[in-house]
């Protein structure tokens, strides 16, 4: 008896933290706001869980597909303003022709963008953000950020989304962008699309270590997406 040693279980599940949070040290991202962010984390998981998500499944019960996709094309059509913006900032002059094709056929054949024929005629949607043009100046990514309701960004692409909205408020391409912001129900159908368009849930994520997870796949992703528009 005497040559057994007592291991309290609080002790080894210790021992198996440690174990777990340096295994995972290939994760590390620059983040020196994380109780901020952890905070922020958890609020918009439980805003996602059980607000944003019945609001999804009530609108895909409601809305027939066509209408939703049309929705989405709509907003999208929107956004090839602020990629033609980058697109031409980054002095890529071949897909800022594409955009404007995109643009132009969307808004005119497409019935104001709420169809895609651009995507039939080999023209694809390829999004270019403010994020983008920083990056390809040179500008690091900064610490990593979460955004209250949006999700995770870096600083220099919280940066970029902000310029990107001011420059389609400015430019008020069909007169869209501006009622918006200023009328409740068409930004309910803009924050509803946005949600609907991202395909992620933080349900999809049930490890104890989805901030991390999280964390590191935005990042990853973004380097990747970075060094394509590079």
């Amino acid at each position: 008896m005497d040559t057994l040693k007592y291991r309290d279980p609080d002790d080894e599940l210790l021992e198996d933290w440690h174990h777990n949070m340096n295994s995972m040290s290939f994760m590390d991202v620059y983040d020196p706001l994380e109780p901020f962010n952890r905070e922020v984390f958890a609020f918009n998981r439980q805003l996602d869980r059980y607000f944003l998500e019945p609001v999804m499944q009530l609108y895909e019960t409601v809305t027939p597909f066509f209408v939703r996709i049309g929705i989405a094309h709509f907003f999208q059509n929107l956004k090839e303003v602020s990629t033609l913006m980058n697109n031409l900032l980054q002095f890529e002059g071949e897909r800022a022709v594409k955009s404007v094709g995109r643009l132009f056929i969307n808004t005119t054949l497409g019935i104001f963008g709420f169809f895609d024929p651009a995507e039939s005629m080999g023209l694809p949607h390829q999004r270019n953000e403010f994020g983008n043009t920083l990056a390809k100046y040179g500008v690091g990514a900064g610490p990593y950020l979460v955004v209250p309701v949006v999700g995770p960004f870096s600083l220099r692409d919280v940066s970029g989304l902000v310029v990107d909205l001011a420059a389609e408020d400015y430019i008020d391409f069909l007169g869209v962008p501006s009622q918006v912001f200023s009328e409740p129900d068409l930004f309910a159908i803009y924050g509803i699309n946005y949600r609907y368009t991202v395909p992620m849930s933080y349900d999809d994520f049930s490890s104890p270590f989805s901030y991390d997870i999280i964390r590191f796949l935005y990042t990853k992703r973004r380097e990747l997406e970075v060094g394509v528009n590079k």
